[in-house]
């Protein structure tokens, strides 16, 4: 290990250990002081590094939800009707509801669809012990 240089400080006097000839307080006032005289000196402002925002889907979601998006539509032209018929349904089915949740392949398969009313999916996502007893949820495990 290297040992540390003791000394008195260029700028206060004072004796303790040094870098650049100074002690730490002085050595970080002088730091500060050179990076504002760079920038006063050359007349350039110099702008930090933006940081890049964090993406809201990652690619590969993007590209899961363009396919989805493209099954949703032939599935929902494929099945106009609402499966539940809850009390409170509208008949024609405007939601793709999935009984076992949309992560990794289950978003885009179409054989885990089922086309519901916007009253009867909020019924069954509100309600998800009426949906495991009645098939409109299936465990994940």
């Amino acid at each position: 290990m290297i040992k540390a240089k003791i000394g008195k400080c260029v700028d206060c006097s004072k004796e303790s250990r040094l870098t650049a000839a100074r002690c730490q307080y002085c050595y970080w006032k002088h730091r500060k002081d050179v990076k504002k005289s760079k920038i006063v000196d050359s007349g350039i402002t110099i702008a930090k590094k933006q940081a890049k925002p964090i993406r809201f889907l990652s690619k590969k979601r993007a590209a899961q939800n363009v396919l989805y998006l493209k099954k949703r539509r032939i599935f929902m032209e494929q099945n106009n009707t609402c499966k539940a018929r809850l009390s409170g349904c509208t008949y024609w089915s405007t939601d793709v509801h999935h009984p076992q949740g949309r992560m990794g392949g289950l978003l885009t398969d179409e054989s885990k669809f089922i086309a519901l009313c916007r009253n009867c999916h909020n019924f069954i996502e509100e309600n998800p012990n009426f949906a495991k007893e009645n098939g409109f949820s299936i465990s994940r495990i």
